[in-house]
């Protein structure tokens, strides 16, 4: 049997290089998890890093199956596996009850595959559009260690609980948006067709107006006569904007200012290492490599400035560093998120401490959003109600203002 060198940490914390013999990786892999020790990296049969260890491909983004059927799917697959269904049965089983064309197409293909040899992992690997690779390295370890149907489940627990944040960040953002927009609507009618009536009766008087009410009727008089080259600038600035933002320095730009907003950026920071303590933390206890995971972990987060340090991350683990002393040289993940990490290289339960991390993360950003939302109903409102008040002040001034008019 061929020999496989690899590095690997015991449940102390402490790394080591060793080597055995097995029929193939796989195989190794499972025999090192029974053992209690976690896989950082493979490596050839002189000891160096295997250049596929961990590789990168930072920009990749998945499209195809929506959210919703992507979790359906697996949570089906799932059930059906842990009661003791093949795989290629169950994959039957699903494209001949869902109603979803591309659920059906998706499990039909697989299916095929699975029969012409190829492992589910390979087949869904052929999809990217479907399953992304944290998705297709999980399957791929449960395939590996014996246990696809419970890693299936993990991975719908994962899923579904990554579209519950986002499900709850965006149905709370619905009734803030419409109160302010209906409120900025509001104040482009009144000062476009409004306005412009009272100027006209103004006008006829001759009165010596305020300022406040001379700047109100010229900001309406701009919009009346000038709102094509308006609406264009807006365009041009948002046009420009979006290009300047999909540029490296625009981004960087874009995620230093998003992380500096008072309470916000705080906020967005932890919503971003919440997703990523919970993907690298699902795919460690998959048996994923620590490096591989690390990679696969970094391409869930949406900040440049939280991505860079995850590559600085990967960039020191390999050299023998531990995680958790560089997480804490970075300042960037919360101090708790280190300590429970930490514990978890203390205890050889490092995947479980970061699963726990980000569970005690969203905890903390559910009542946080929470908060926040319940003071931007008031904001609003007032803000609302100064701007309006103070367009009808403007009006009122200049009204009063003509019993002082001799005629």
């Amino acid at each position: 049997m061929p020999r496989f060198s690899f590095e690997v940490m015991n449940p102390g914390g402490e790394r080591y290089i060793d080597s055995a013999e097995a029929a193939d990786r796989e195989a190794l892999l499972l025999t090192l998890q029974q053992q209690g020790l976690v896989l950082i990296r493979w490596l050839d049969a002189s000891g160096r890093r295997r250049s596929g260890a961990g590789g990168r491909n930072w920009g990749a983004a998945r499209t195809g199956m929506r959210r919703t059927e992507v979790l359906d799917f697996t949570r089906e697959l799932a059930h059906l596996t842990t009661e003791g269904v093949p795989v290629d049965r169950a994959l039957g089983v699903i494209a001949d009850v869902v109603t979803a064309g591309a659920v059906r197409e998706t499990a039909g293909y697989l299916r095929t595959s699975l029969q012409e040899g190829k492992s589910l992992s390979a087949a869904m690997a052929d999809r990217p559009r479907e399953f992304n690779e944290l998705y297709v390295n999980m399957v791929r370890a449960g395939e590996a260690g014996g246990i696809l149907p419970r890693i299936l489940t993990k991975l719908g627990e994962f899923l579904e609980q990554s579209e519950a944040v986002r499900r709850f960040i965006i149905s709370s953002s619905i009734y803030p948006s419409i109160l302010l927009s209906v409120g900025f609507l509001s104040v482009i009618v009144i000062v476009g067709f409004v306005v412009p009536r009272f100027s006209e009766i103004f006008a006829d008087i001759g009165q010596q107006l305020p300022l406040s009410t001379r700047m109100l009727m010229a900001g309406s008089d701009f919009l009346q006569h000038w709102w094509p080259a308006f609406l264009a600038a807006i365009a041009g600035l948002v046009v420009g904007g979006r290009w300047y933002l999909r540029t490296p320095a625009g981004r960087g730009v874009r995620d230093r200012a998003l992380l500096r907003l008072p309470g916000l950026g705080t906020l967005g920071l932890d919503i971003q290492v919440s997703r990523f303590s919970r993907t690298l933390g699902t795919l460690i206890q998959s048996g994923v490599p620590l490096l591989k995971a690390i990679a696969i972990a970094g391409k869930v987060v949406a900040n440049s400035v939280i991505t860079a340090e995850i590559e600085r991350l990967y960039q020191q683990v390999k050299t023998g560093k531990r995680i958790s002393a560089l997480m804490r040289e970075g300042g960037v993940f919360p101090i708790k998120l280190v300590q429970m990490v930490t514990l978890g290289e203390e205890t050889g339960q490092i995947g479980r401490m970061f699963e726990a991390a980000a569970n005690e993360l969203d905890r903390t950003i559910e009542i946080r959003i929470k908060r926040y939302l319940a003071l931007v109903e008031p904001i609003a409102i007032l803000l609302m109600g100064l701007v309006i008040g103070a367009v009808v002040i403007s009006m009122l001034s200049a009204i009063l203002g003509i019993n002082d008019i001799t005629f």
